[in-house]
């Protein structure tokens, strides 16, 4: 496929494009922001896809076996997790996900563990829920985060769920065995439940492997409720399809029996057709895919790192996404908004968002073609350079 093919998706009820006079107050800028990629989806999805149309009857979903075979087959040949059987079930989304599990597992002013600056749903959900966000903040150190396990095991002490983002939204990391270990060990020494969220996990960058937590050890797998979809890796996100890996039967019960109370359908028909479409036949396009980012990854830091100085740049070792550090800007939330939106050009998330570690940063999404990011670079260094001049 050819990723470089600029795609008009202005008119396609496309959050990241059509609300930009609602979200940014302008229409003139460069969308980068909504985690979705600017490519078409794999063609042997589209197909599946246009068949199912042309079917005609859209009636109530069943599941059956193969779209699970396709999961556990595409998550043993990635990642080597043999999930045992009978251990997946399908969602709407990997939030709703978050917050019926908080609901179903906890009581309000319960304490559950997030890592900031994370991904901003996850504290909205708790919050919403009546529960209170306990902070683990990542340190950045010599231009990656760290988790600080002391004070991780402090927050263990008092919490019921621990909310892991591997690979972690925004800051790109991959967390190595050793790390995960640690975090396993601390959840099953103080009974803490845990919910891993690993959505990004296909895009991870040469020198780097994605390792499943629950897949550690029988231990771990007994309290982790592992969240995963198609969406992010294909770009079929609309199609709100992702699915559940629980490996512990009576967790899952309490979790079903929660879910039943809303009499929640199993999931949109064109999801669960594109998901066992991605898995079982789009590996080619999937590693093409890969292979673009990873190169548009490189050439954004590289871009930033020769040419903008006065901005540092965290280099992901995954996700499709770039936590770039505004701080020497001077800027407080509201101005650097302002600044990205008026003088750059650019609809970037604001790092203040994904907690108060956030400040002074932004996330943007390289997902797009390599001529737009290169458009949305030259913007960026532009207003730089006449913030420094003024």
């Amino acid at each position: 496929m050819n990723f470089d093919k600029k795609i008009d998706r202005k008119g396609t009820d496309s959050i990241k494009h059509n609300n930009l006079k609602e979200r940014f107050f302008s229409e003139d800028i460069i969308p980068m922001w909504v985690a979705d990629m600017d490519f078409k989806s794999c063609k042997n999805i589209i197909n599946a896809l246009r068949d199912r149309v042309d079917e005609g009857i859209f009636g109530y979903v069943y599941n059956d076996k193969s779209i699970f075979d396709a999961i556990y087959k595409w998550q043993e040949k990635r990642y080597g997790w043999k999930i045992k059987k009978g251990s997946i079930f399908l969602a709407n989304g990997v939030v709703s996900s978050i917050s019926f599990i908080i609901n179903a597992f906890t009581k309000e002013k319960d304490e559950i563990i997030i890592q900031t600056p994370v991904y901003h749903p996850f504290s909205k959900v708790i919050k919403e829920s009546g529960r209170k966000v306990s902070v683990n903040s990542l340190k950045l150190v010599n231009s990656q985060y760290e988790i600080d396990f002391k004070d991780l095991k402090k927050r263990a002490k008092n919490a019921k769920i621990m909310i892991l983002c591997n690979p972690h939204n925004p800051t790109g990391r991959v967390f190595s065995k050793d790390e995960l270990k640690k975090i396993a060990d601390i959840c099953i020494e103080n009974d803490l439940l845990l919910i891993s969220d690993e959505i990004h996990s296909d895009f991870v960058y040469e020198g780097h492997k994605h390792i499943p937590i629950a897949s550690l050890s029988k231990q771990i797998s007994k309290r982790t409720i592992t969240l995963n979809a198609a969406s992010k890796s294909f770009n079929i996100a609309g199609l709100m399809t992702s699915y559940v890996i629980c490996e512990n039967k009576k967790l899952e019960a309490v979790y079903k029996a929660y879910i039943k109370k809303f009499e929640i359908c199993d999931n949109n028909i064109f999801g669960t057709v594109a998901l066992k479409s991605a898995y079982e036949s789009c590996d080619k396009w999937f590693d093409e895919v890969v292979a673009y980012l990873q190169d548009n990854r490189d050439f954004a830091y590289e871009y930033i790192k020769n040419h903008i100085p006065l901005l540092d740049v965290i280099k992901p070792e995954a996700t499709y996404l770039l936590w770039i550090d505004f701080r020497k800007l001077g800027l407080d939330a509201v101005k650097l908004e302002k600044f990205l939106v008026k003088k750059a050009k650019l609809g970037l998330n604001n790092g203040i968002i994904f907690g108060k570690e956030g400040k002074g940063f932004a996330r943007m999404n390289f997902g797009t073609q390599r001529d737009v990011l290169k458009e949305a670079l030259e913007n960026l260094k532009e207003a730089v350079n006449s913030f420094i001049v003024k």
